[in-house]
């Protein structure tokens, strides 16, 4: 199997000309936090055990409550490294069950932004947080991100989801 020469050169140039590696890890320390920080604010959800390093499209962790489950959704933060931006997802439990809310919220506007695909997509709606977030004030994110969370929570009650 032969793989591309140019990218992996330019990995290694990175690698050896830049702080690429501890940038990560220094990324990675603030994502482990945001999980364990947001997991003691909200008790009353159960915690996916890890974060997800998805080959840096997307770095990810999930959560629940019984309520949730019970309706087949969970709750994601998200890290869209292209676009270095936090996102917080209402995700469903398979594409089925994101393509039935989907199609239940097309119907009116919500404050969401709805997925375009959601057979193909891992959201059924998004909510990006500001671009101007400073991500070195681990709890001003924190803040952020538990704002939003609380902002879907309120939504799906309100709507009688949950």
């Amino acid at each position: 199997m032969k793989f591309n020469t140019d990218l992996l050169n330019a990995y290694k140039r990175l690698l050896q000309t830049t702080n690429l590696k501890e940038g990560y890890q220094e990324f990675i320390a603030l994502f482990r936090y945001l999980r364990i920080e947001l997991e003691k604010q909200l008790p009353a959800y159960q915690f996916q055990g890890k974060i997800v390093e998805n080959g840096m499209d997307y770095s990810y962790f999930q959560f629940a409550n019984e309520k949730l489950k019970q309706q087949g959704l969970k709750i994601v933060v998200v890290f869209v490294h292209r676009i270095f931006q936090f996102e917080v997802w209402l995700s469903g439990v398979n594409r089925k069950v994101q393509c039935q809310y989907h199609h239940l919220w097309q119907q009116s506007p919500i404050a969401f932004e709805l997925a375009s695909h959601p057979s193909r997509q891992d959201y059924i709606f998004r909510v990006p947080l500001s671009e101007e977030l400073d991500l070195s004030d681990g709890d001003g994110v924190v803040l952020e991100i538990k704002k939003a969370v609380l902002d879907v929570v309120s939504f799906l009650h309100q709507d009688g989801i949950i």
